[in-house]
């Protein structure tokens, strides 16, 4: 026992020695409350809850915190809904005097400068052609000539200010040419965001304002390690080269062809299957691997895994597992995600034959949504259409433990109808399974989920994934669009009214 008690304190000692320390601390002015700080470190880049690390704040407005880190690192400071970038560097610290807005008002430590700089920079806000309802964007009618004058033009000039203030900044060069990179990057991100997000009905436009940003720009980092907004950059460059095979032919016209085949360095068939087979991150994957530098395609790949593990997504992990085990054998990240990987197999046995997880009977078969709800008359329906490949679905399902908590006992059931192709059923059935999605789930195609849509949208009505239906106990279609599991108390109250 001795051994062995000797040998974990020796492993966690070798742990602790891995990371050094980054201390982060200050105070807020006038405070009054009861908040916290919270701090955002990505894996690699993105932002996701199980990432943050709360700051205490004392009733005098002071907070200290040590924070242990591999390497440089941005993180994201929130106050009271408010988004800085910060800049952790290992061994140093940060000193910041806040107000009760989350506004900055003064920078100290031996990281103060350069965070203050950064902060200059303004990262986390939004560019003047993204302010406002993307639906009344005062930009989205235009032709790209107007856009290069009035949204490419004078955003570059802006950039271009916030580059010229980081030169002369009395801060290292190394950090000056960090900031000065993802500052770079942004002002690309923010304009595909654009492009993707607001003009993205005309696909042509789409493409030509792509091709203007990106034609001739490396997608190589001008630092590395590099910051988050690199990583966007370089998805995005990637998209760019997938929508510029397209810019002139459709994918069944020929010329296209060999265009694919120089991106992809595959023809078109094989992508196409690979990508029915292991998804779309996998097709990306393809993209990144070919054109995107080693070392950032070693942390995107893992930065892929750690994220289809958070979905709890095995169909799609394992491919890109192997891809990973053989492209990078030595990698740093391999213990991390082979441990995120047992445990979802560990959550996959655990729940391979919960009762409580019920595929309903000839589901195969089932051409209308009432086959399934009349089965289940005397009680209230709440159904779920999503899908697996559906990003916002697998959110909302994050937030089902607390629905069916909150409606334990009662007459209520949970039916999940997902949306996959006939060759998805086995990791549909996995996925339900390794998430412990307790409930009654049955799959249909998209040519087969079309009858359905009819029997509960009006024509005329977009068909949205996820999207929210309840039944009353007369198995009666009472409420077409209803609130989403992550919109807590108001969808329990529109449940309540028919239980």
């Amino acid at each position: 026992m001795k051994k062995v008690i000797l040998a974990l304190s020796l492993t966690l000692i070798a742990t602790l020695n891995s990371f050094a320390q980054f201390k982060i601390s200050g105070h807020i002015k006038n405070f009054t409350g009861t908040d916290s700080l919270v701090l955002n470190l990505p894996f690699v880049y993105g932002y996701y809850p199980e990432n943050n690390i709360t700051i205490t704040i004392d009733k005098s407005g002071r907070f200290n915190k040590v924070i242990p880190l591999h390497g440089q690192k941005f993180g994201t400071l929130i106050y009271k809904n408010t988004l800085n970038s910060i800049l952790l560097t290992p061994k140093k610290s940060l000193v910041l005097e806040m107000d009760t807005t989350g506004k900055f008002l003064a920078f100290n430590g031996t990281t103060g400068n350069e965070n203050k700089e950064l902060y200059r920079a303004k990262l986390n806000g939004a560019p003047f052609f993204l302010k406002g309802d993307v639906k009344s964007n005062p930009y989205a009618g235009l032709t790209l000539a107007e856009l290069q004058q009035q949204v490419v033009k004078p955003w570059f000039a802006i950039r271009d200010e916030k580059l010229r203030n980081i030169k002369t900044a009395s801060i290292p060069a190394s950090v000056k040419k960090l900031i000065a990179s993802e500052v770079n990057y942004q002002a690309y991100v923010e304009l595909n965001y654009f492009a993707h997000g607001v003009i993205y009905a005309d696909k042509k436009l789409v493409n030509q304002l792509m091709c203007s940003l990106y034609d001739g720009v490396s997608p190589a980092p001008a630092v590395f390690p590099a910051g988050p907004w690199y990583y966007w950059y370089a998805e995005n460059y990637t998209n760019y080269l997938n929508g510029k095979i397209f810019a002139d032919f459709a994918p069944t016209d020929k010329r296209s062809k060999p265009l694919f085949f120089d991106t992809y360095h595959m023809n078109l068939d094989t992508v196409m299957a690979l990508g029915k087979k292991y998804g779309n991150a996998y097709s990306h994957w393809v993209l990144i691997k070919n054109h995107i530098p080693k070392n950032v395609a070693e942390q995107y790949l893992a930065q892929a895994i750690w994220r289809e593990c958070r979905d709890k997504d095995l169909g799609g992990v394992t491919a890109l597992t192997d891809e990973f085990k053989t492209s990078f054998p030595n990698s740093a990240y391999t213990g991390l995600l082979q441990a995120k990987l047992n445990k979802l197999a560990a959550e996959y046995a655990q729940n391979e034959n919960n009762k409580n997880i019920k595929v309903f009977d000839g589901y195969e078969k089932v051409t209308s949504i009432y086959d399934v709800v009349n089965a289940f008359k005397g009680k209230t329906i709440y159904l779920d259409i999503w899908g697996t490949w559906c990003g916002p679905c697998k959110r909302e399902l994050q937030y089902n433990p607390a629905l069916k908590q909150h409606f334990k006992g009662k007459d209520i059931v949970f039916v999940y109808l997902d949306m996959d192709e006939d060759n998805k059923d086995a990791d549909w059935k996995k996925f339900i399974k390794v998430n412990g999605l307790t409930g009654i789930h049955l799959r249909k195609s998209k040519a087969d989920i079309q009858h359905i849509w009819e029997e509960l949208l009006a024509k005329n009505k977009q068909r949205l994934y996820p999207t929210y239906f309840i039944f009353d106990k007369n198995g009666k279609l009472a409420q077409a669009d209803a609130k989403q599991p992550s919109d807590g108390a108001e969808l329990y109250t529109e449940l309540e009214k028919y239980l």
